[in-house]
């Protein structure tokens, strides 16, 4: 049954309306997908035991709870697939019954994919398992086709299966699995499974234990020649050319939205955990965070930057106004900062008490998370650190949007780099560059002038900023 988008807007069933034209691909069911997302909202929250997350959306009329956990084997099984075969050469279909892992893994990497779900069930716990940030970006970035049933779908290379009820899936895969198509499967233990009634030769097979669980993984081709090709993640401005929004980016490049650096000495999130680390029973008011809260706090954004009186750089030195590079133009240049969340910003001072309190313990949390299970954030919604790129000629600094406590977590523990995803809120430029500054929008709006805009931008490349917060706050690291 087709039904009709513009009544159900006017009956404010909103997700209904979101279902219905997310499953068809011409641009006018997309538009008016996008149009019933702005009026639905959404809650996530990590489940009590700690091993996946709840999904609430609801709109006036309407309500939808999903939850979703999803097996670290499925990470270790794309990463044997990415170690042997280049994902972004040629088509792939995956079997998407793992409720939106494998859709969100193809999708936010780029690769020319199309996924395959049995039942609209599948279909909607899988659109919806990442739903908060479909949510947050307005889906600025179209997902790859999910289809539902037996369609046409063209040409393939390689088909994806996690296999979960052999016979059913089978029958339904039937129709793509031929001579000319690769296999790649992971079959749990003690499933009634019969490999020899797939097309092609074992490439590879090896056996996986988890959690007292054993797993068979299976490289299928008929290929005579086999030579394995690695799937390579971009790594810094090697995203600029590709269709990913996921790469990896160096610990030292990383800047907070002060232009401080998380790994040299200085770093408020740094220092405290460095401090955690030495005395489980730190508590904030020892915390070198309260210090810093107590120490650093601008009244505008040039005292933000810690540029000197004297330097012209109107109108930095009148309130807080967006980054130039910003989108759209700024309103009116506020006198009081923005605050993250109620009684404070956790970038800077000063914050009340309670707020320092929580920050300590989103900080320290996201420390023992990331200690005990490692970065994984293909397992969690929003589980990525997102931002942006700054460019100057052949080098860049990544700008933290989401995730800062993760990233100072990381530095802590001592990654010297992490994957990362672009931020795609409708007001961020994932990539800006030094020498387009006049085409800013702030520039371009006539908030900044080009000299200054690029002063800000210089900001976030000095190696000097954390040292002048230290000098600035007037007291050594304790």
């Amino acid at each position: 049954m087709v039904l009709n988008g513009e009544k159900l807007l006017e009956e404010d069933r909103n997700i209904s309306v979101f279902m219905e034209y997310m499953k068809k691909r011409d641009q006018e069911s997309y538009d008016l997908a996008k149009k019933a997302l702005r009026n639905i909202k959404s809650y996530s929250s990590t489940r009590k035991d700690g091993k996946g997350y709840r999904i609430r959306i609801k709109c006036k009329n309407e309500e939808r709870m999903f939850s979703c956990s999803f097996p670290y084997i499925y990470g270790d099984f794309m990463d044997i697939i990415e170690d042997n075969v280049d994902l972004y050469k040629g088509r792939t279909a995956y079997l998407e019954n793992t409720g939106g892992y494998l859709l969100n893994f193809m999708t936010q990497r780029g690769y020319d994919s199309i996924g395959l779900a049995m039942d609209e069930d599948e279909w909607e716990r899988s659109i919806f398992s990442n739903f908060p940030v479909y949510r947050r970006e307005y889906l600025k970035r179209e997902l790859y086709p999910l289809v539902i049933g037996n369609e046409e779908i063209g040409t393939l290379d390689r088909i994806i299966w996690i296999v979960e009820d052999y016979r059913e899936e089978k029958k339904f895969l039937d129709k793509y699995l031929n001579d000319d198509v690769d296999i790649f499967l992971l079959v749990p233990e003690k499933l009634e499974f019969n490999i020899d009634e797939l097309d092609g030769k074992i490439l590879i097979s090896r056996t996986f234990v988890m959690s007292d669980r054993e797993f068979k993984f299976y490289f299928l081709s008929s290929r005579g020649n086999y030579e394995p090709e690695v799937t390579k993640i971009p790594e810094g401005l090697e995203v600029l050319n590709s269709g990913s929004v996921i790469f990896r980016v160096q610990a030292d490049k990383c800047r907070d939205n002060n232009g401080f650096q998380y790994t040299e000495n200085g770093h408020y999130f740094v220092e405290t955990l460095k401090q955690y680390e030495k005395d489980r029973d730190l508590e904030y008011g020892d915390s070198f965070l309260k210090k810093y809260y107590e120490g650093f706090q601008p009244k505008n954004r040039r005292d933000n930057y810690l540029w000197e009186e004297g330097v012209e750089c109107f109108p930095m030195d009148h309130g807080w106004l967006y980054d130039p590079w910003r989108k759209p133009a700024n309103p009116p240049i506020r006198e009081k900062r923005f605050e993250t969340r109620k009684g404070g910003n956790h970038n800077i001072g000063p914050n009340t008490q309670e707020f320092g309190q929580a920050e300590f313990k989103r900080l320290t949390g996201a420390y023992e998370v990331l200690r005990e299970e490692g970065y994984n954030p293909d397992f969690f919604v929003d589980g990525y650190i997102t931002g942006y790129l700054l460019i100057r000629s052949n080098d860049y600094r990544f700008i933290a949007s989401e995730g800062q406590h993760r990233i100072a977590a990381l530095a802590a523990l001592g990654y010297e780099s992490f994957v990362c995803r672009f931020d795609l809120k409708p007001w961020t430029n994932q990539k800006v560059f030094y020498n387009q500054a006049s085409k800013w929008p702030q520039v371009k709006a006539g908030i900044f002038t080009p000299r200054v805009a690029k002063m800000c931008f210089d900001h976030f490349f000095r190696k000097d900023n954390n040292l002048r917060l230290l000098e600035h706050m007037d007291g050594s690291i304790n």
